[in-house]
């Protein structure tokens, strides 16, 4: 860039096409589209770079720059219905006139788009427009008992959700709708089950094999989002994902030993997630007896790692020790409360003065490992629920939330 405010970039023929960003300062930038043509030249004021942008050469930037100077326009026509519709409250007849107006609008914007994507098919803008479009769901047929298909709407809009966009198409990555659309896909729209969540991430990376650069995004996005998922039960997609296209050697863009790590944390996951039976812990108790976890006879048993000076176990425990104290006997409930200190005294203080009636045990005295390394134990206090045959049923709850799972799963389990 030369003293007088001109840049000229240079590059090779085959720039990965997109949409781009010449960014003046963090506050004042503007974009350009790489895609059909080759040498143009854009100039623009610091001002307002999008309005007053002069193309030359570009049809491609040309045509961007209209379709955003004229969405612009449009929006600002309809927050001005708006801004007076606030001015209006509780004017029926104005409002409704303000209403309809909006509704032409909007009418004339959606049709402007579509004509840019009919007309100008091998266009960015184009690209970009049916990256963005939502299906048009229309009414939902009949069912032989007269009613509407209540699931008619549902099922439409996931089957149509992706037309238009073509997962052998890099440029969709050098967008900025494509990694939104992909968000709200697995969050708003996929069933949130992790088997549903699943089979469409297999799906839509299949899909995107043939493009080197879309099989890569799509493995990084679904593997990134449900690594570490807050939602108990989805490191099973983790899982599956690294079982599927890691181990096998899918991966080739990532270095040995990143994968290797990759690969590590799943196998430390694996046996632990949600219908696994729980590893066994063999451990001492508060009178030094060996005390295996397997051979406790219980319809529900939680383990529960802790510490004597975790501030957040002095807030967990008493509300664990009134959900103990209440649902023991009537749902057969035990715990198997694991003791992270080395020290003997505090743990057994600790017991006497947080009442913990359950069975306890010394966590460094054990026969059967490390339990950090077992249980994926990193902090304090974690809660695992087993069923009666010791298999993980839920896992790092909070205490609060126990009673309410142990009586929603038990009442469930009974059901014929």
């Amino acid at each position: 860039m030369d003293g007088s405010g001109r840049c000229t970039y240079k590059a090779p023929a085959d720039l990965p096409r997109g949409l781009y960003v010449l960014a003046i300062t963090d506050k004042i930038f503007f974009d350009f589209v790489i895609n059909n043509d080759h040498k143009f030249s854009m100039e623009t004021s610091k001002a307002d770079p999008q309005k007053k942008m002069v193309i030359r050469d570009s049809p491609e930037n040309t045509l961007f720059y209209e379709y955003l100077n004229t969405t612009r326009d449009q929006y600002d026509r309809i927050q001005a219905l708006d801004n007076r519709a606030k001015a209006l409250e509780g004017q029926k007849d104005s409002l409704k006139v303000l209403s309809d107006r909006a509704a032409v609008i909007n009418k004339e914007l959606i049709a402007y788009k579509l004509g840019i994507a009919r007309n100008h098919p091998e266009s960015f803008t184009a690209l970009l427009i049916n990256a963005m479009r939502e299906p048009d769901v229309p009414e939902p047929p009949m069912l032989p008992n007269g009613r509407p298909d209540s699931t008619f709407a549902y099922k439409y809009y996931k089957a149509h959700y992706w037309d238009g966009t073509d997962f052998t198409d890099d440029r969709f990555l050098r967008t900025p709708v494509f990694h939104n659309k992909l968000k709200k896909y697995f969050e708003n729209v996929v069933v949130q089950s992790p088997d549903s969540i699943i089979r469409e991430a297999d799906d839509l990376i299949e899909r995107s094999r043939p493009n080197a650069e879309m099989f890569k995004y799509l493995i990084w996005f679904t593997t990134y989002k449900y690594e570490n998922h807050e939602i108990m039960g989805f490191d099973k997609i983790f899982v599956h994902l690294v079982d599927k296209y890691y181990v096998t050697g899918q991966t080739t863009w990532i270095t040995k030993d990143v994968n290797e790590k990759i690969i590590k944390k799943a196998n430390k996951i694996r046996p632990l997630l949600i219908g696994q039976v729980a590893p066994n812990m063999i451990m001492q108790d508060t009178s030094l007896r060996l005390v295996s976890m397997q051979s406790i006879s219980a319809a529900y048993l939680l383990l529960l790692f802790w510490d004597p000076d975790c501030g957040h176990c002095e807030k967990e425990i008493p509300v664990l020790k009134e959900a103990y104290d209440q649902m023991k006997e009537k749902y057969k409930l035990e715990i198997f409360a694991i003791c992270s200190d080395t020290s003997v005294v505090k743990w057994k203080n600790a017991i006497r003065k947080k009442h913990m009636t359950w069975i306890n045990v010394d966590g460094p005295r054990t026969l059967t490992g490390d339990y950090h390394e077992q249980y994926d134990i990193i902090s304090t206090p974690v809660i695992y629920i087993l069923d009666r045959n010791k298999m993980i049923i839920a896992k790092r709850l909070p205490a609060d939330k126990i009673a309410s799972f142990i009586e929603s799963y038990d009442k469930h389990a009974r059901k014929p």
